[in-house]
């Protein structure tokens, strides 16, 4: 009895100790949680109740060993019973041979994604018919000016791993109009730059020496991304007739790098799943002291980066900032928000604009910059007028021709 006292002091001490000092550092649980502050010890929040509730779900995120108590906890229910919280919520779902799907990957493969934007067929189209449209006078008002716009329209899971697709669709219903297959065809209609990453994915699918997108994670493999980005160099050099910079990528190797197990890592599981290896390369630049280091902005989702991560993107462009979906900031200085910044100045200063976006991201291609850069090139701030920017072709801002000026004396900055 006495030593069965001694034990339970022991680990409710030990707890606690961890708690207040935290003196063994765990691995972080991987996923996004609200931070619980810590309850403030008051008469009046202690009298109605409200410190009671604070303090309860300030432990549930501070309590000693949580990490390794909840990923044992985790994998116990896993193996026991293949049970994960994740799938549970239907955030994603893995199939019998441990392949994971995001669920949104899964209503984009079974052409249900668009009932997020709208119930009608036609109305999803019309926005994307819209949102296309600006993409095209977007194009032709910047590129005389040296800025050059283009779309770039990246593969889904879906795409390439079709096979390993789940079954169950119970929940899905087709709706038979994907935003890739809309823009894929309508830029190529309008003109708008725009290189497409998909046919690609597809035609080099079981020919490549690495996997094109991991079993476990959301994104394009580090690898594929790292020759998609020499992709992108050689056509930004066709757009705009010109020699950049190009990466050299070395012998791949196994290596599972976290991006790879993204998904699978929100399981929170003691030991990984059982999967097929990733790789990794070193990526390198040719050192042509002759090229050109253009600027580049980039705008989109999470696909970019692997690219930001993995390649050389330092040393290709002079500046390349990436607004993530149109609201963060990174690689610009400390992390801001777009709102923050001088769009139109931004815009003007870049040789390039890449929007960049996946099969699920393009539901909101843009991200509203289409608009938004639009309605800066036409009105200053202290004006309003139509949103169908087609009614008035000539009109330009005091702003935009104040800038363009000072661009075309190099003094933009």
């Amino acid at each position: 009895m006495t030593i069965l006292f001694a034990l339970t002091a022991i680990l409710l001490f030990a707890f606690m100790i961890q708690q207040a000092t935290g003196v063994f550092s765990f691995k972080e649980l991987s996923g996004v949680t609200q931070e619980q502050a810590k309850p403030e010890l008051s008469f009046d929040n202690l009298r109605g109740g409200r410190y009671q509730t604070e303090a309860e779900n300030y432990l549930q995120q501070h309590y000693g060993f949580r990490e390794p108590l909840t990923r044992l906890y985790n994998q116990s229910l896993w193996t026991v019973f293949r049970y994960s919280k994740v799938v549970e919520d239907q955030r994603i779902a893995i199939t019998d041979d441990n392949w994971i799907f995001e669920t949104p990957t899964i209503e984009e493969y079974y052409q249900s994604r668009s009932y997020h934007i709208a119930n009608d067929a036609s109305e999803v189209a019309n926005k994307f018919e819209e949102e296309a449209q600006r993409l095209r006078q977007i194009q032709a008002i910047l590129e005389p000016y040296g800025t050059h716009v283009f779309v770039a329209l990246l593969p889904g899971k879906e795409q390439v791993c079709a096979e390993h697709m789940p079954k169950n669709t119970q929940f899905f219903e087709e709706k038979k109009i994907t935003a890739f297959d809309f823009y894929s065809k309508r830029l190529k209609e309008l003109g708008v730059n725009h290189i497409n990453f998909g046919e690609w994915f597809i035609q080099q699918k079981g020919h490549t020496d690495y996997p094109l997108f991991p079993q476990t994670g959301a994104h394009w493999s580090i690898l594929a991304a790292m020759h998609s980005t020499d992709s992108l160099i050689r056509y930004m050099e066709h757009l705009s007739d010109s020699n950049m910079i190009n990466i050299t990528i070395g012998a791949p190797f196994k290596r599972t790098m976290r991006p790879d197990a993204d998904v699978e890592n929100l399981m929170n599981l003691i030991w990984p799943l059982r999967k097929a290896p990733n790789y990794l390369a070193e990526a390198n630049t040719d050192h042509d002291t002759t090229a050109w280091r253009p600027r580049l902005l980039t705008i989109g989702d999470s696909f970019y980066w692997n690219i930001a991560h993995f390649t050389p993107v330092d040393d290709i462009f002079t500046k390349a900032p990436y607004w993530y979906y149109f609201s963060s900031v990174y690689f610009d200085g400390p992390e801001s928000k777009v709102i923050e910044k001088d769009l139109l100045k931004e815009v003007l200063m870049s040789d390039f604009v890449m929007l960049s976006y996946s099969t699920v991201g393009l539901y909101q291609m843009s991200n509203t910059f289409s608009s938004r850069i639009l309605h800066e090139i036409y009105y200053d701030e202290d004006e309003t007028g139509p949103v169908d920017f087609d009614s008035i072709p000539n009109k330009r801002s005091k702003k935009f021709l104040r800038y363009i000026e000072l661009k075309q004396h190099n003094a933009l900055e």
